[in-house]
């Protein structure tokens, strides 16, 4: 018999929910120390679950201590503990419930095939299952508490090396329940393909979701690991995943990383005082002597110095990643010295000023604080030609990172093909994994073919390799 989903419900408010609540916090990027957290957990044993207000309003005294964290712990508080919807009526029809949200079927449930009116869902059998109405309705607090409940229970804290990942990922999906999406899926295969599909799509959601929390547990609990290991896993783990503990760390590493490829790439060319003769100044300069060519004359190669032009989403889904590689491309200043950078969530906005004037670090906090907010690529590609496209060249290289998932509005290719057009090249870097690229709201499958290089790149690794044969091409 299968596992009950471990899908918590509001009433069920604790001690253990509040420490997931911190590990969700951790996960929002606001750094909670052990000290930080049996504090909290002495502030809501005083103040208690009941009064919501009078919790938030404590547990920020002691958790948030910026404004800017402030910030993210109240949109952080309102989406954990906020009251959960009352669950649709198993006997009522997918196009009723959608209704009642004011939207349409396909709305109601975007991951779900479409069906004739009249014709069974072949998804009804699922619904009711807890595990499969969070992922559907893409209930963002229920799956966090479950999958925390779930990741004690498989004892991840026990995690001590980077190749046990995959049997943690197991453990927390079969405490989640997994098995019976996966023996569903089994059996939808043959007779029902497009709903196959849309069981998967959720299965492959979670599985990310999952293996984000064995990546991040594993980064808490290896600090008993040598130096070296220590680095090369942190090399290889998602940025998006990295805890505030190891910042410190990873910018040494990127530090490291960034003066290895200086050292590599900016040794100055031999410069050859010869190149193509050139034929007409040679014929004038030889008029003198009766056109004996004494006074040869070659032509002067100009070399026109690349540029680089990057343009970050810095929007909440990959603000940490456009973060890492706005960080590690001001570190290459010596052999890129004419990088120019942009920021967008909709509008788009350069940014480069403020590299100029702060260090890396508080220049990136500042930028994400302007220009966060909801993604719209079709916006800021316009704002990006009406800027910046006059000045872009066959020098140019255009680097872009984002997800491309465009909240489906028109995510403008004519502007990128033209981008494309002008440009030396076009790399696109999508932190996301390439398995994903196309599902639900991503462009991303449309977007790579306007681009010269398309990538997954989400760890300092991939980053590296990739600024490594940016460097390469460009001599």
């Amino acid at each position: 018999m299968n596992k009950t989903p471990r899908i918590a419900t509001r009433s069920a408010a604790s001690s253990d929910q509040l420490l997931a609540f911190v590990q969700y916090l951790r996960g929002k990027k606001i750094p909670v120390s052990p000290a930080d957290t049996l504090d909290a957990i002495h502030v809501a044993e005083l103040l208690g679950y009941e009064n919501k207000k009078q919790l938030k309003n404590g547990l920020a005294a002691t958790l948030a201590k910026s404004q800017h964290e402030l910030s993210v712990f109240d949109t952080a508080f309102e989406h954990y503990f906020q009251a959960r919807p009352a669950k649709p009526s198993a006997t009522q029809p997918p196009h009723k419930q959608g209704e009642q949200t004011g939207q349409t079927p396909d709305q109601a449930s975007p991951t779900a095939p479409s069906v004739l009116e009249g014709t069974p869902d072949p998804l009804d059998g699922l619904r009711g299952n807890a595990l499969f109405d969070a992922l559907e309705r893409h209930d963002e607090t229920a799956l966090s508490i479950a999958i925390e409940t779930a990741a004690a229970e498989a004892k991840v804290e026990d995690i001590s090396l980077f190749t046990q990942r995959g049997q943690y990922v197991r453990k927390i999906l079969d405490a989640l329940g997994d098995a019976a999406l996966r023996e569903a899926a089994i059996e939808l295969e043959q007779i029902e393909p497009a709903a196959f599909e849309a069981v998967q799509a959720l299965r492959e959601q979670l599985r990310e979701r999952v293996r984000d929390r064995v990546e991040r547990a594993y980064l808490i609990h290896a600090s008993a690991k040598t130096e070296d290991l220590l680095d090369e896993s942190l090399s290889k783990m998602k940025l998006g995943n990295v805890d505030h503990s190891h910042l410190a760390r990873l910018k040494r590493l990127m530090d490291r990383m960034a003066k290895k490829l200086a050292a590599r790439h900016g040794r100055r060319k031999r410069r050859f005082r010869r190149g193509k003769l050139h034929v007409g100044e040679t014929v004038r300069r030889a008029i003198p002597t009766d056109g004996i060519p004494f006074y040869p004359r070659w032509r002067k190669v100009e070399h026109r110095r690349p540029q680089i032009m990057a343009i970050c989403d810095v929007s909440g889904s990959v603000a940490s990643y456009a973060k890492f590689l706005l960080m590690f491309l001001y570190a290459l200043q010596d052999v890129l010295p004419r990088t120019r950078s942009f920021a967008f969530s909709a509008a788009l906005g350069e940014v480069s000023d403020l590299f100029a004037r702060l260090p890396v670090e508080e220049a990136v906090e500042r930028v994400n604080l302007k220009y966060g907010g909801a993604t719209d690529y079709g916006r800021a590609l316009a704002d990006f030609s009406a800027l910046a496209l006059a000045e872009v060249n066959t020098a140019t290289t255009v680097i872009i990172l984002g997800d491309a998932r465009n909240n489906q509005a028109d995510p403008r290719l004519d502007l990128l093909a033209e981008i494309k057009a002008r440009s030396k090249r076009v790399i696109w870097l999508n932190p996301e994994s390439t398995r994903l690229w196309g599902t639900g709201d991503s462009e991303m499958l449309r977007v790579k073919r306007q681009c010269h290089v398309a990538h997954e790149c989400n760890n300092l690794k991939q980053l590296e390799r990739i600024i490594d044969k940016l460097l390469s091409d460009k001599r």
